[in-house]
């Protein structure tokens, strides 16, 4: 004598029916009623001009940290030559890159960019402020490294006023 399968919840089994080839029947929801008008619309947020002037700043600000690297070296050494300047220009085009990827983030709104470009432009800000105690110590410092280091305190100040302009904070909240 066989007995049929355990079932656990207690009831038959039935074949999964597939539905057939050819057209199919309108879907009714199970739902009644539609949408609500306001819910039919969406809004665009529109972007302010201080987020699209931060932008602008951040991206200058990116580039420079290898454009400055460059002209820095070459002029003070006329070359680039070494592994200092080679690694410090590999490293400026490593943050640079960092830097243009916020400034997009920042552009399209996202409120955590905004905040991360700020807090990286402080610890690089620390680093350049050295940089210039340092270069003013020494008495061969080229012009044109004291226009690359002042345009890298500058720049990114600059751009993170921009970005914390009033009128910005219902962009970065997405309402």
């Amino acid at each position: 004598m066989t007995q049929p399968p355990f079932d656990p919840y207690g009831q038959p089994m039935h074949p999964v029916e597939y539905p057939r080839a050819g057209p199919q029947p309108h879907y009714q929801s199970p739902y009644p009623g539609q949408m609500r008008a306001v819910d039919q619309h969406t809004s665009a947020r529109v972007r302010p001009a201080a987020v699209t002037a931060s932008f602008v700043l951040w991206v200058l600000t990116a580039l420079s940290w290898p454009v400055g690297s460059l002209v820095r070296s070459l002029a003070e050494d006329g070359a680039l030559a070494g592994f200092g300047p080679i690694m410090a220009l590999f490293t400026s085009t490593c943050l640079a890159i960092a830097c243009v990827w916020g400034a997009v983030l920042l552009l399209n709104g996202n409120y955590h960019a905004r905040l991360g470009l700020c807090g990286g432009s402080l610890v690089i800000g620390v680093l350049v402020l050295a940089a210039a105690i340092i270069a003013a110590r020494d008495a061969d410092t080229e012009p044109v490294g004291w226009v690359v280091i002042v345009l890298r305190l500058v720049l990114p100040v600059a751009a993170s006023v921009a970005a914390f302009l009033p009128g910005t904070r219902s962009y970065f909240s997405g309402t």
